[in-house]
């Protein structure tokens, strides 16, 4: 290959590289850096893609990105703690048309730097049509039976994306921006990418969600079951390699939410079976010994170096390999590793403990013939969950929900509202929330006797059922206290459940005179003792509601503050006509 022109060396003197990390969404351990070009606009580059368009028109393309390369690995070692990050580097896949394009060379950079090959990962982006599959598959190929990772970058926007998932499994899919953008907002955008997390569960690929700039859209990212994350809110790309570290715990956060999930992971963890895994290239009398050593094992997990599940190895499925002679050539020759075994490794849907069970439940159920799942935590092989398990945590569960249902109206009680307010707030959901109570309840119940306070409670549960739609959460908060909640969509407006809530109000007020003796329903009140046992007279029953709009820009941040609205509005909604008190969250 001949060496660079001059003219073009020059150019290395104004070029600069830039980081961006990629961290575990979970955890926010930095698992790698993303090389970025920068100073092509010095150049007189009106873009970063109209550079490398020249590259590729002058047929320097391939011998200009050898040396960008070396550039950026030398830059790379220099930031702390490099040896345990990965490298992600965008290839152009036109390099792969140039006529000095010749194989190896990686390798002899890698080596000078005295770095593993798994340390790089070749990003290729659907920007550019790849017009020879064939050709590009089998190069693929290689980068990857020499042990490259593969990750494909803007993916869903290009025209190549599924041929490229078809023709090369790639390790990573990166998500495009485009559909992280508000994806917190847009249901649209959540379901196209969730679908894309499915897909690439079941081909066994991680998930990067690219370009993410806010919480909101970080935690819509964590919901739909995404790996990693890379954007503005981790950090912005930097030339000063001192800034990149080695956690980043703002991407961890305490929502409210994430906080019950630590419960589902306690369920996780105690049912969890702790399999020792095989890595990728140990022995495979390795993995004989690991089978002889417990008769009871009859799966084996296996990781890569990075202790990240790779899939699972079944012993009736080795057995075949060890009884034929090519099986007993490999247990003589103790230097055979396990990728000579690639093809028997199957495939099982991976999930990382922190994700919700309902995620984790959907991505098993997307691999029928699955005997379980994989778990890891910070991006790191854990343990096992079969399929038994699974279900036994998914009926510990339920159980749990069952525990809080209330006893008289069988509606969802604390447990189950605090985890509805928690989603509603930590997803930014544009939603109505609403707390009912009744009025002269405690005369009542003193004057006529708990059974009868009993069927006032079922009857106001029944006029929720009958007043409200079905897709409203109905919860019983305890005693004469109630909660609703909405979310805002389409033919679901504000005006809408204001409209639903007052007609509620309405149907109780008219209903329950018939639980009076006709003598109170006359003179519209009853006679009973007060707080400090003096006779009062009483209203009939009736019930308040505060209702609370919550925005897009909500001032919310917790399900306390939530509480001490409802605290705060209910004694006006008690004392205003029409039994309703209603606040705009953006206006406090």
């Amino acid at each position: 290959m001949e060496p660079l022109h001059p003219f073009y060396e020059r150019y290395f003197d104004v070029l600069d590289i830039a980081f961006q990390p990629i961290v575990d969404i979970h955890s926010g351990i930095t698992f790698a850096v993303e090389a970025l070009l920068r100073g092509t606009d010095v150049l007189g580059y009106v873009s970063i893609a109209s550079f490398f368009d020249h590259l590729y028109d002058n047929n320097i393309l391939y011998t200009f990105d050898l040396r960008l390369r070396e550039k950026v690995i030398e830059k790379f070692c220099m930031i702390e703690g490099y040896e345990h990050l990965k490298l992600f580097y965008n290839l152009d896949n036109r390099v792969l048309e140039m006529t000095d394009f010749s194989k190896g060379n990686t390798f002899r950079i890698l080596k000078r730097y005295g770095l593993d090959h798994k340390s790089i990962v070749f990003e290729l982006s659907e920007q550019n049509e790849i017009t020879n599959i064939d050709h590009f598959s089998r190069l693929m190929h290689h980068y990857s039976d020499e042990g490259f990772c593969i990750a494909i970058d803007d993916f869903g926007i290009g025209q190549s994306g599924y041929k490229l998932l078809y023709h090369c499994s790639p390790n990573i899919i990166k998500i495009d921006r485009f559909f992280l953008s508000s994806i917190d907002k847009d249901p649209k955008k959540k379901l196209l990418a969730r679908n894309m997390v499915k897909l690439a569960t079941l081909i066994g690929s991680r998930v990067v969600a690219e370009g993410v700039e806010t919480d909101r859209e970080l935690f819509v990212c964590k919901e739909i079951g995404a790996h990693m994350v890379q954007g503005y809110f981790v950090q912005h790309p930097t030339i000063d390699t001192s800034k990149i570290i080695a956690r980043y715990p703002h991407v961890v956060g305490t929502t409210v939410r994430e906080e019950r999930l630590k419960g589902e992971q306690s369920i996780i963890l105690k049912r969890l079976e702790p399999l020792k895994p095989i890595v990728i290239g140990d022995s495979v009398e390795s993995l004989l010994d690991l089978l002889k050593a417990d008769d009871k094992l009859f799966l084996v997990p296996i990781v890569d170096s990075a202790s990240y599940p790779k899939g699972i190895i079944h012993e009736h499925r080795l057995k075949s390999v060890i009884y034929s002679p090519f099986g007993r050539s490999l247990i003589q020759n103790r230097s055979s590793n396990l990728s000579v075994l690639d093809t028997y490794i199957e495939p099982i849907p991976v999930v990382d403990v922190a994700m919700p069970l309902e995620t984790i439940i959907e991505l098993f159920s997307l691999s029928p013939n699955a005997p379980g799942v994989l778990v890891t935590e910070s991006s790191r092989y854990i343990g096992y969950l079969s399929a038994r398990e699974l279900i036994e945590v998914v009926h510990e569960r339920h159980l749990i929900s069952a525990r809080d249902e209330n006893p008289l109206t069988r509606l969802p009680g604390n447990f189950r509202i605090n985890e509805y307010i928690a989603h509603t707030l930590d997803n930014r959901e544009e939603a109505v929330v609403v707390y009912f109570d009744f009025d002269h309840f405690k005369p009542y119940n003193d004057h006529y006797g708990f059974r009868n306070g009993d069927r006032v409670i079922l009857l106001f549960t029944e006029l929720m059922h009958k007043c409200l739609p079905l897709e409203y959460f109905k919860g019983h908060i305890g005693g004469d206290d109630f909660f609703m909640g909405a979310l805002l969509h389409g033919t679901v407006t504000f005006e809408s459940v204001c409209t639903h809530i007052e007609t509620l109000i309405q149907k109780f007020i008219e209903e329950v005179r018939d639980f009076y003796d006709a003598k109170d329903r006359e003179r519209g009140y009853i006679l009973s003792e007060d707080r400090e046992g003096n006779i009062k007279e009483f209203k009939l029953l009736a019930v308040s509601a505060v209702i609370i709009r919550i925005g897009s820009g909500s001032t919310l941040l917790t399900g306390e503050h939530l509480q001490q609205l409802f605290a705060q509005q209910k004694k006006k909604a008690k004392k205003s006509p029409t039994h309703m008190s209603i606040v705009h969250t953006e206006e406090i």
